[in-house]
């Protein structure tokens, strides 16, 4: 279901059809993504290796080769995304991409650091072929392993559940014909369709007081003065 009959369903529900309205499609839209970020959270923290492909996005990004990360000399064994990932839902607080492939859809088998653990990585003949991965404090992935595995690669695929879907549009992979002039609110929302119910509903309800009137006692006064 795409992002515009969510928005105008919570409308109908709350039986705004006036522009006039303090609630706005662009504050339904928002309030979307926090609740879909919230359902998520719950949902998947016990069982996050069972995430419904329709939650996820793909996004193709750009490599560049790295010499150096705060001084560490890595020099020829080193790549770096060129544009920062969006910001993801962190389902059981991990801190890197669900999957990372080559232009050609393989996976190249990451582990996951923090940046801070870059220089003392793959020092030892057991952990020298492995790949890791981290994220860097502008938001962008970083790869590196001792052998050259990663030499030739020009571009990945990164796929995550992202926080603001719309963010990310953009950077999917798919052909630029794919979607043509479609306004972003109209492309496929990625949530579940067992959760549309839900996220309407939470949405409703949050802003049910906020358009209620103060009840007009302006007439029952002149009426009594009469």
């Amino acid at each position: 279901m795409d992002k515009r009959t969510i928005i105008y369903t919570v409308l109908e529900k709350l039986k705004i059809h006036s522009g006039d309205s303090k609630i706005t499609p662009e504050l339904i839209s928002s309030m979307i993504d926090t609740k879909r970020a919230m359902l998520l959270k719950s949902r998947f923290s016990r069982n996050a290796w069972n995430i419904p492909i329709e939650i996820k996005q793909e996004i193709c990004l750009d490599i560049e080769r790295v010499d150096t990360i705060d001084g560490f000399s890595l020099a020829g064994k080193t790549i770096r995304t060129s544009s920062s990932i969006p910001k993801s839902i962190k389902i059981r607080g991990k801190d890197g991409p669900l999957l990372v492939r080559r232009e050609d859809g393989t996976v190249i088998p990451i582990n996951i650091i923090p940046i801070e653990r870059l220089p003392y990585v793959g020092n030892n003949r057991w952990t020298a072929m492995l790949t890791y991965a981290c994220i860097d404090y502008d938001g962008r992935l970083i790869l590196t392993s001792t052998n050259d595995k990663l030499k030739f690669l020009k571009s990945i695929k990164v796929t995550e559940i992202f926080e603001m879907p719309e963010d990310v549009y953009e950077l999917e992979c798919r052909d630029n014909n794919d979607y043509g002039d479609i306004e972003p609110w109209d492309m496929e929302y990625p949530v579940e369709l067992s959760m549309i119910d839900e996220i309407i509903e939470m949405i409703a309800k949050d802003l049910f007081n906020t358009i209620r009137l103060p009840e007009d006692k302006t007439n029952d006064s002149l009426d009594e003065r009469g």
